[in-house]
């Protein structure tokens, strides 16, 4: 009995202890279920929250590459959203200058004297606006964005038919600020204001875009050289979204990839972002109050330029300018010629009449320049550079004219009639010299040293100008001739002087969707490149084109400074059906490779003659 009992509670410790070890093991696997529960729930917890992170990176990668704005893509998703509004009279030109709308509130606005400096330059680091309280809860709505530009279609963008108005304005930093103002041409508000600012670098380019005198949207870039660019891509690099004067967010893009910061998640943000942050919101909302103030305070000035020589190609000081309205002959502007015979004048735009500029000195014969147009938003006006010829020289020179056609400029254009007359871009009035064009294209006239414009006529082609300057060092004058024009089409024509250059002319449309370039291109020979543009087609009607030439020979050897093209003689003539439209030339005593002259818009050709002297890799410039 004894030993059965001893077996008993041997057994028993065995079960004992046999329990106890399923109960350690079933507690054990229990333990590791739930860790690898926490986890793995951990691992989800991340991964959405990355994922949302993400998702922001991703919208706003697609919004710099794939054909649409961040801006145009929150109005999607945007419960506040504004819906995109035509207005039927918009793109009718009006024939009477009105001043914008600036539509300041009270709270935005600023007396000059507070941004300005004593010299009267802007003054952006003056602290004037400061950003609203912020509310993470609050959404950013388009209220412009959309309803004025079109990603999808830039040339059907409202804002191509708004009216522009240009200011000019010296910096506190040594640099110049260009505001192209877009005001609506129904309500004349204000909507968006492009602030160019020129230094040492760089160009800085922002777009301010308001409703009702509040900031809503700003996109910024840099470039070497203003040209169009598609507005959703990533050469944006920054845009700001604004809502009750606070930045609910920031986008910033480099290398096509964008990273994107929201007021509504600043807290999850380290110290160093939300410094960066606020230091942005609180700059760029600055800016864009000043600016609007400075839109609404800088005087509205058209410049005119240029320079007045002698027969014998040396400045001319002390020359009597004046710009006389062709009208009635009232005088808009005068002044003198300094040292180097140069002069800029300020002279009030006119969307119908042109002037003439008269420069006179002593003895000198004297020259009209004819034609001149200062339309609202036009850039700087450069007038041909005439030469002033001493009177009692009287000397006479033979002159041999010839002329080619503007496409083909190894065809002569023969049996032609030419004639000319006194001054330059005169195309009416007497008549001092006649001619016919032989069967190599030329003519010869006998004529005093001075400064004339040729008439060419013949059946097929349109009734062709171009200026004459007849001295001592000028044998010859090369002129072209454009074949008749289509309705609804015009012809853009550059033609110059110098060989062996390669000038190229390329006209660009909004958002750079159509990059036109000539029907050829010539180097080595006196030479043109044309452009032919249907205005008649409906989406080209509507677009902006602006126009460059560039000289394609020193941009490929490296030589941004360069005077061959400011030398070259450059000038370019717009014909219609109707004849001649406008002619420009190159500006003198620029040094530079790349030649902005006008811009077309709302069916006007709009002088520019913006200059540059820089080159962008792998850019227009750069590439056949």
């Amino acid at each position: 009995m004894e030993i059965k009992h001893n077996n008993e509670i041997t057994d028993a410790k065995r079960k004992r202890s046999k329990d106890q070890f399923y109960i350690v093991l079933m507690g054990l696997i229990g333990y590791g279920l739930i860790l690898i529960a926490i986890v793995i729930g951990t691992f989800f917890a991340i991964r959405n929250t990355f994922n949302k992170k993400d998702a922001e990176v991703a919208e706003a990668v697609a919004a710099a590459g794939s054909g649409q704005d961040a801006a145009a893509a929150d109005v999607a998703k945007d419960d506040k959203a504004v819906s995109v509004h035509v207005d039927e009279t918009a793109g009718k030109t009006t024939e009477t200058a009105s001043a914008p709308e600036i539509n300041i509130p009270a709270e935005h606005g600023a007396d000059p004297s507070e941004y300005t400096t004593e010299d009267g330059s802007i003054d952006y680091s003056t602290e004037l606006f400061k950003p609203g309280k912020r509310d993470p809860a609050l959404k950013w709505s388009d209220q412009v964005f959309s309803r004025i530009e079109n990603v999808k279609q830039p040339a059907a963008a409202r804002v191509n038919s708004y009216d522009l108005k240009r200011r000019y304005s010296s910096l506190v930093n040594g640099g110049q600020l260009e505001l192209c103002i877009y005001s609506d041409p129904s309500t004349k508000k204000v909507e968006k204001i492009t602030a160019v600012e020129y230094g040492s670098g760089p160009m800085g380019i922002i777009d301010y875009y308001y409703n009702d005198g509040v900031v809503n949207y700003i996109a910024e870039r840099a470039a070497d050289i203003d040209e169009p660019v598609d507005i959703s891509s990533g050469k944006i690099t920054s845009r700001y979204y604004f809502a009750n004067d606070t930045m609910v967010k920031y986008s910033y893009c480099e290398d096509n990839k964008a990273t994107v910061f929201n007021a509504a998640s600043i807290k999850d943000y380290s110290e160093g972002t939300v410094g960066q942050y606020e230091y942005l919101e609180a700059k760029m909302l600055n800016k864009a109050y000043i600016t609007l103030n400075a839109a609404d305070s800088l005087p509205d000035i058209q410049y005119i330029e240029g320079y007045i020589l002698d027969e014998y190609d040396q400045p001319l000081s002390d020359v009597q300018i004046q710009i006389l309205d062709e009208a009635d002959m009232s005088e808009a502007a005068s002044g003198l010629t300094d040292g180097d015979g140069h002069y800029r004048l300020s002279m009030p735009t006119s969307n119908n009449g042109s002037y003439m500029l008269a420069a006179r000195k002593d003895s000198l014969d004297g020259v009209n320049i004819y034609g001149i147009t200062a339309y609202e938003g036009s850039g700087t006006i450069f007038p041909p550079v005439p030469r002033l010829t001493y009177s009692d020289d009287g000397a006479e020179y033979n002159l041999q004219v010839v002329v080619r056609d503007s496409i083909d400029n190894t065809a002569p254009i023969t049996d032609a009639s030419i004639r000319l007359r006194s001054g330059l871009n005169c195309r009416e009035g007497d008549v001092i010299a006649s001619s016919v064009l032989d069967a190599t294209g030329a003519a010869m006239f006998t004529l005093q040293s001075g400064n004339y414009t040729a008439e060419v006529s013949k059946g097929g082609y349109e009734d062709s100008f171009f200026n004459v300057i007849v001295t001592v060092n000028r044998p010859a004058t090369v002129g072209y001739a454009v074949k008749d024009i289509p309705d609804g089409e015009i012809q853009i024509v550059l033609a110059w002087d110098m060989t062996p250059l390669d000038l190229d002319a390329r006209l660009i449309s909004s958002g750079a969707v159509n990059v036109i370039r000539g029907h050829q291109d010539s180097v080595g020979s006196l030479s043109t490149e044309t452009i032919s543009l249907n205005t008649g087609a409906e989406t080209e009607a509507e677009d902006v084109y602006r126009y460059y030439v560039s000289d394609y020979s020193d941009c490929i050897g490296g030589d941004a400074n360069s005077g061959n093209m400011t030398s070259s003689g450059a000038r370019v003539y717009i014909y219609s059906n109707e004849g001649i439209t406008a002619t420009f030339d190159v500006p003198l005593g620029h040094l530079g490779v790349v030649w902005e002259p006008f811009a077309i818009r709302k069916g006007k050709v709009i002088p520019v003659n913006h200059y540059y002297n820089a080159i962008a890799a792998d850019s227009y410039w750069t590439a056949k």
